[in-house]
């Protein structure tokens, strides 16, 4: 496997978030399937509007279902569309031999589409005045999208040699049953992360025993279920604290951490400094 690619891939996705870009990916192929676990991270919508949505119970699942709708949908040309909240975005296809291997998501605008406002005005009534607050800080101006194009441009020769990698690995290799059940477990890690979850709740959601799915991380990447949930809350509550004014404790929250000390400290033994201190060295 030439990792190389794949840290070209998510060195640039970071360059492109950190020059303020709501970059993300979606829609996988499946014979992406040796990197997923690397890309999921990179999955996720970075503005506090997604974060809001996905942990409130009355919108709960919805971010999930919009996602699996357009990765049926299979788009073959850049589109500028919203999500059901109204969140406006550019959809770029990668497409490799007349398919779509991925799609590059540049998201975080508003006011621009007639729809967008009507879908939002519908999930205020559900969510009330959170939700409007954040969706509020959106951007109204989106790059234009020839602008766009030309910072894509590199991405996307990136992610086709990712995956012409995949292709032949796939080609000399299939998943063993164990990485198919560690990256299963992995994506509802990710789409779940501001919830409830313990080893015992995975394990009856991919139907698997606690026993084995521990066996399975521990084999694919030697650590605990535990410890992983934990390093993905971490690493989403690390960007919170660089690119959103939500204090510690909503960050907590919306991680999924029920206690802010906790919080607190396991950023601390992850990252080396306390989250208010690190916020501030940023």
């Amino acid at each position: 496997m030439k990792a190389n690619i794949l840290k070209d891939v998510t060195d640039y996705m970071d360059f492109l978030r950190g020059c303020g870009y709501n970059i993300s990916l979606s829609c996988f192929e499946n014979r992406f399937e040796p990197y997923t676990a690397e890309l999921l991270p990179y999955e996720i919508h970075l503005h506090s509007v997604c974060s809001y949505l996905k942990q409130n119970t009355k919108t709960l699942g919805r971010c999930v279902q919009n996602k699996r709708k357009l990765n049926i949908a299979q788009i073959k040309e850049p589109i500028f569309s919203c999500c059901y909240a109204g969140v406006e975005e550019y959809v770029i296809p990668i497409i490799y031999e007349e398919k779509t291997i991925m799609c590059v998501n540049i998201s975080g605008y508003r006011g621009n589409l007639r729809k967008s406002k009507y879908r939002m005005e519908c999930i205020s009534k559900l969510c009330g005045n959170h939700f409007i607050e954040a969706y509020n800080e959106l951007s109204i101006s989106p790059p234009q999208l020839e602008h766009v194009m030309k910072f894509i441009k590199p991405l996307k020769y990136m992610i086709i040699e990712l995956y012409k990698d995949c292709l032949e690995a796939s080609n000399n290799k299939t998943a063993t049953q164990t990485k198919i059940i560690y990256l299963k477990a992995i994506e509802y890690i990710h789409e779940n992360y501001m919830h409830k979850i313990s080893c015992n709740s995975l394990a009856k959601e991919i139907n698997y025993s606690p026993s084995y799915l521990r066996y399975v991380f521990k084999k694919e990447c030697d650590s605990s279920v535990n410890k992983q949930i934990n390093e993905i809350r971490l690493k989403r509550a690390k960007h919170l604290l660089l690119n959103t004014t939500l204090n510690v404790t909503e960050i907590a929250l919306s991680c999924g951490f029920s206690d802010s000390n906790y919080f607190s400290t396991a950023f601390k033994s992850k990252y080396g400094s306390p989250p208010k201190i690190y916020r501030n060295k940023g």
